[in-house]
């Protein structure tokens, strides 16, 4: 166990934690499991219970207890028959012992009667006396429209006297008989549709005054006394929504998920043969789309004849519920978004596959193209001249209205004569492939169910072969790929959709809950997405968003980075030094007011004296508790050294709450995503060792030479650092240089320097001879590395390193490049796979690196250039919210550059020159031509116009240059790389720190040390050279390095700084 303390950290005794406890997950003061701190005996009543009403409970099951018993309301993400219903019966049952009531709405009459006999079944195995509207022991009072009179008059007697523990109703009594239940407040209320209250503002008033709310005219006061479980909702979430997140802390969220295991077959034309074969061959179960109501009248005569068919239209919906009951084996409806059979049908038992006859589409006339429409085209045929001139008011198009009729009529012309993938162009309209409705309905055929997910088909028939080819390129946006029919084995398919739902049935607990943890919201909020449309819990303000993945749902949050540092106040600056090294993290907090974070117990800011601070202990809390709930955590930072640490930190401080896994991903995709949570892992503690070994040394020899520079300069703001200090050294030296001239003589015609001129020729003979013309064959460049990433950023993009830092962290927490610390120029599988989907037959493999490392090369996760991008992003197709122009210019860099690393060799033109003048003679080669698509993506030669041959005469300037000019950002970035001193995750972060002292400037991008800057280096050059060498720094980094390959001891090496520290102290 690697040694550690956490300050107050113990969640037992509010005491340390130590690294003992955490392997024993229990105190040690109070000899009490961790555990213990959050187990309710009402949880332990409830599952004894539960199992004798109803049976053993799931995972997902004794989440949801955990969360009732504290008093949580929640919508219930989980897939098909996982028992939610079962669970708020049995709640009900429990709470009714306690002397509690509840209300269970369901959205129909059966499912009233269903219910009511559950009750009395889990009643009877559980040895309690239910009666059915009359008083018992427990006492159910339930309503129907089809009762009996003396029934009803038996349950209206009961609610007028509130004679009842469980009150089971529809949705519809809720709406027509709520004065009946005015003044009731309910312990527990289960929604089993949600979506009949979600649509109406009433409902959702109605509910928050039976969990003891009141309506004021100001809003809504009070704080529920009971708690409202729901199910998760299937239509769009309207204004009504958000007083269950402002007064009950949760949103409803969808139950519709993007995962799906479907295949996709496209077939070419509208064969009726060919679709009655798929029928016959691929059994029953089909759902059958098509583009209106007279085509689904159409087909249902058809295929009535031969096929057990019924059909759903606005009029004609009882057919669904023969379909449900197997009385007929197939549907027909209409392939709208929000039709029943698109969105309303959740039967993973019956639904096997569909057919869509004709490709979901949008249609747009010209003259009513909308300001979204227009944007989205003009980002299309963005290549027209005429188009181009718009694209800089594009996205702000609506602040233009004088130039949207110009747009309109522009685009009807260009749309007739510029090609399009993607799109239909017809004399009258556009068309657009709507794949979203697509994947909406070929999903009913493969749904989460308590036992997996089932395996469905979708055969997708179409005459238009253009449009067809539209569909099929659109649909790769999703990553939908489609099979032609040729390729599939119909009989084969229709056994593995048959053997996913048998393999399923005597399979228990596939679905479990999971915390998983994230450092930024942001990259929370994205994962979330690329699973669906997310639900939200907030718990004491941290946000958590709850999906379900294949094998978990997951409750997706934020650490915000790290939750502990060294603290300042214990042992040598924060570590614990008897005979071994311990280092002692105490919680971060932060000012509120201005930024400043500092680990001591401070009531006020150090800094500024401001008290509102922001302790991470809060965050602690709430995780310690989300984990205890989900009973399993995976942590899924950054995959780095410090994301382990964290991980690390994490896994510690959630000990004995919860097993705790590891997920490494280096790009935010559906797909890195999940392989990520199908392939777990520990912590890695010989990176975490080396990790807490470079933490530890910058902080012994940071704050020992920054107490030596404050007393001093007598200036708290000083600091140094072992890597720091070389950095501002070379930044010093070559300003010295700068300083230090020449005279050159310059011909700006050829663009040459002569040196050794006198200042008063002006004009020079010379005689230009070729001594070699080659033609040399280059490989592009490799894709970017951080550094590189950093210099380009800076020289092309004049960013400085902070911020291209920060705009590429914001990038990959979007999902649309890879991880962007690394010093790796690997090219994946997938890397490889998205150049080759762009530059087709100009694509060459180029791995880069024989052998892949921890990461691979800062690339961009899809086959999209900027402005297919911004396209994709303003569709939709990607949750991402707007990006700056600054983060467009920074991932155009990085995709040019990369698939300019994945294109062939660069041919170059080289001449090489003696040019003789004045009885002196200089060599010049020069690059006079270049070809390869590589260029073309990305420019990385340099040509220049070829030299006059013979004697010329040319005219010279006379300049004085320095004879070295300053270092940029990027130069220096490059020497760190070139001399081994930081890494990627450093690079910015010091020479941002240089910035922060004011002992370096920037003017026009160079770099320029401050007479502080000189002071700072003279003092630590003169009286610690030794500690803050090039040399040691580096050795040291090389130690390092050894730790987190397992080949030295970290305790060794913390030996190895002491000693040294202690001579400087």
């Amino acid at each position: 166990m690697t040694l550690v303390v956490y300050e107050g950290l113990c969640s037992v005794c509010n005491g340390d934690l130590r690294h003992e406890e955490i392997e024993g997950k229990r105190c040690e003061v109070k000899g009490v499991p961790f555990i213990l701190s959050f187990q309710r005996d009402e949880e332990r009543e409830f599952e004894e219970f539960f199992e004798r009403a109803v049976g053993k409970p799931r995972e997902l099951q004794r989440f949801w207890m955990k969360r009732l018993v504290r008093g949580e309301s929640f919508a219930a993400v989980a897939p098909t028959g996982i028992g939610k219903t079962a669970f708020g019966l049995a709640f009900s049952l429990f709470y009714a012992l306690k002397g509690k009531k509840s209300y269970i709405l369901v959205p129909t009459t059966f499912l009233v009667g269903q219910c009511v006999e559950w009750l009395n079944e889990f009643g009877k195995k559980a040895s309690m006396r239910v009666k059915v509207n009359e008083e018992g022991e427990v006492t159910v009072a339930f309503y129907h429209g089809r009762m009996r009179k003396n029934e009803k008059e038996r349950f209206e007697k009961l609610v007028r006297r509130g004679s009842f523990d469980i009150l089971v109703t529809t949705t519809s009594f809720l709406s027509r008989r709520f004065n009946d239940l005015k003044g009731r407040i309910f312990d527990f209320i289960f929604v089993d549709d949600v979506d009949a209250i979600l649509k109406s503002s009433r409902n959702v008033g109605r509910v928050l005054f039976l969990l003891g709310l009141r309506k004021e005219p100001d809003g809504w006061v009070g704080s529920p006394k009971g708690v409202l479980m729901t199910s998760t909702a299937t239509a769009t979430k309207g204004k009504s929504t958000r007083l269950f997140r402002t007064l009950l802390n949760f949103d409803a969220g969808s139950s519709f998920f993007t995962v799906r295991n479907v295949e996709d077959i496209a077939v070419n034309g509208v064969d009726v043969e060919k679709v009655k074969e798929v029928l016959r061959r691929m059994g029953r179960g089909c759902l059958l789309y098509v583009r209106t109501a007279e085509e689904v009248e159409r087909w249902h005569n058809i295929l009535k004849d031969e096929f057990k068919i019924g059909m759903i239209t606005a009029e004609r919906k009882r057919d669904y519920e023969l379909f449900k009951d197997g009385r007929i084996d197939h549907l027909v409806g209409t392939s709208h978004f929000y039709g029943l059979l698109v969105r309303g049908l959740d039967l993973p038992e019956k639904i096997r596959y569909v057919v869509f006859i004709g490709a979901p589409t949008m249609k747009f006339r010209y003259e009513t193209l909308t300001p979204k429409v227009i944007k989205i085209l003009a980002l299309i045929f963005k290549r027209n001249e005429k188009i181009r001139r718009y694209l800089p008011i594009i996205m702000n198009l609506e602040r233009h209205p004088d130039k949207l009729e110009e747009m309109r009529n522009l685009i009807r012309i260009v749309s007739k004569t510029e090609e399009a993938e993607d799109i239909i162009v017809s004399e009258d309209e556009i068309i657009f492939p709507e794949v979203r409705t697509y994947i909406q309905g070929s999903g009913r055929t493969s749904r989460l169910t308590a036992h997996g997910l089932t395996k469905g088909a979708s055969f997708l028939f179409e005459d238009d072969e253009r449009l067809l080819k539209a569909f099929l390129k659109r649909a790769e946006y999703y990553d939908v790929s489609f099979k032609s029919l040729d390729q599939v084995d119909l009989d084969s398919l229709s056994e593995e959709i048959d053997e996913s739902r048998r393999r399923r049935r005597g399979v228990t607990d596939i679905i479990r809950p999971a915390l998983f943890i994230v450092e930024s919201p942001t990259k929370a909020r994205i994962i979330s997405r690329l699973f669906g449309k997310p639900g939200v819990k907030v718990m004491d303000d941290l946000v958590m968003y709850e999906v379900a993945s294949q094998n978990y749902v997951l409750l997706i949050t934020a650490c915000r980075g790290h939750v502990v540092d060294l603290a300042t106040g214990r042992g040598l600056h924060g570590v614990e030094t008897d005979g071994t090294f311990t280092p002692v993290y105490s919680t971060i907090k932060r000012c509120l007011n201005c930024n400043y974070q500092f680990t001591m117990g401070f009531d006020q800011c150090p800094l500024c004296g401001h008290t509102e601070i922001e302790d991470s202990k809060r965050i602690i809390d709430v995780l310690r508790k989300a984990a205890y709930q989900t009973g399993f955590v995976i942590i899924g930072t950054d995959p780095d050294a410090e994301g382990e640490k964290i991980a690390w930190d994490l896994r510690n401080l959630l000990s004995g709450l919860a097993e705790v896994k590891r997920a490494e991903f280096h790009e935010v995709t559906f797909k890195a995503i999940t392989e990520a949570l199908m392939n777990l892992r520990d912590v890695n503690e010989n990176l975490v060792k080396a990790q807490m070994v470079r933490r530890i040394e910058d902080r012994w020899i940071g704050f020992t030479l920054s107490q030596k520079l404050q007393q001093i300069f007598k200036n708290r703001n000083l600091s140094a650092g072992r890597v720091q200090t070389p950095v501002l050294e070379w930044i010093i030296k070559r300003y010295e240089e700068t300083r230090r001239r020449k005279k050159i003589a310059y011909s700006p015609e050829l663009k040459l320097t002569f040196e050794g001129l006198e200042s008063g020729v002006d004009e020079v003979e010379v005689e230009i001879d070729v001594l070699e013309e080659r033609i040399e064959k280059r490989s592009p460049l490799p894709p970017y590395t951080t550094d590189e990433m950093l210099r380009d950023a800076n020289k092309i993009l004049h960013l400085n390193s902070k911020l291209a830092m920060n705009l590429a962290q914001d990038l990959f927490e979007a999902g649309l490049i890879t991880y962007h610390r690394t010093d790796s120029i690997h090219v994946s599988e997938v890397g490889a796979r998205i150049a080759k989907d762009y530059l087709g037959e100009n694509f060459k493999m180029r791995r880069w690196a024989s052998k892949e490392g921890a990461h691979e090369c800062i690339r961009p996760t899809r086959p999209w250039e900027k402005t297919m991008l911004q396209r994709m992003i303003y569709e939709g197709v990607i949750p991402v919210r707007r990006v700056s122009p600054r983060h467009l210019a920074l991932y155009d860099l990085i995709f040019r550059r990369f698939m300019a690393s994945q294109c062939g060799d660069i041919v170059l033109k080289i001449r090489k020159y003696r040019i003789r003048y004045l009885g002196k003679e200089k060599v010049e080669e020069r690059i006079i031509g270049a070809e390869g698509k590589a260029l073309e993506i990305y420019s990385s030669v340099k040509v220049q116009g070829a030299l006059p041959e013979g004697k010329v005469k040319i005219k010279v300037e006379h300049r004085v240059v320095p004879r070295e000019y300053p270092y940029t950002q990027a130069d220096v970035i490059g020497l760190m790389r070139e001399k081994a001193i930081g890494r990627p995750s450093t690079y910015s972060t010091i020479i941002d720190k240089l910035f922060r002292r004011g002992y370096v400037i920037e003017r026009k991008r160079w770099l320029f040390p401050t007479n502080l800057g000189r002071k700072i280096h003279s003092v630590l050059a003169e009286n610690f050279k030794d500690y803050v060498s090039e040399e040691r720094t580096r050795n040291l980094l090389r130690r390092m390095d050894d730790v987190e390959k397992g080949r030295a001891d970290y305790q060794e090496t913390l030996r190895e700084i002491y000693e040294e520290i202690k001579r400087i102290i």
